[in-house]
């Protein structure tokens, strides 16, 4: 059995159009439509250690040399803010927005003149009798 070069051949999963061969295993490395990627699903041990077969090496492709392999992709992903930060930010800026809106709505009516004055509370006074009630005694 002769040994292929390493390069980009017909994925032998089917899972890719292409996957990329170390020389010695199948790499989790996939190319469809000229896009490359990584598969997630690890290839099973009697695939990976299967060579490809002649002639399926994609198009245009030249065998590439042991310090020519594309790099293992490492893939990571960064915490959303919900940490202890993103919080503290929050409930700052939700202070700050009360601060100004109180501070705007003590200072919407004030015209910044002097007290107004108000007038005096209308007395009715009854009028004096001059008279005494005359009473009967019957």
């Amino acid at each position: 059995m002769s040994r292929q070069t390493s390069g980009w051949y017909a994925d032998p999963t089917g899972r890719h159009k292409y996957r990329y061969w170390d020389g010695s295993r199948w790499s989790n490395q996939v190319s469809d439509g000229g896009t490359a990627g990584v598969d997630p699903v690890d290839v099973d041990e009697a695939t990976a250690a299967t060579p490809p077969a002649p002639g399926t090496q994609a198009p245009g492709t030249q065998p590439m040399a042991a310090v020519d392999r594309p790099p293992a992709v490492e893939v990571s992903q960064r915490s959303g803010g919900s940490g202890l930060a993103g919080i503290l930010g929050v409930l700052v800026g939700a202070v700050l927005v009360v601060v100004i809106l109180v501070v705007l709505f003590n200072n919407a009516g004030d015209d910044g003149g002097t007290a107004s004055t108000v007038a005096p509370a209308a007395t009715t006074e009854v009028p004096p009798t001059s008279e005494v009630p005359a009473t009967t005694v019957p």
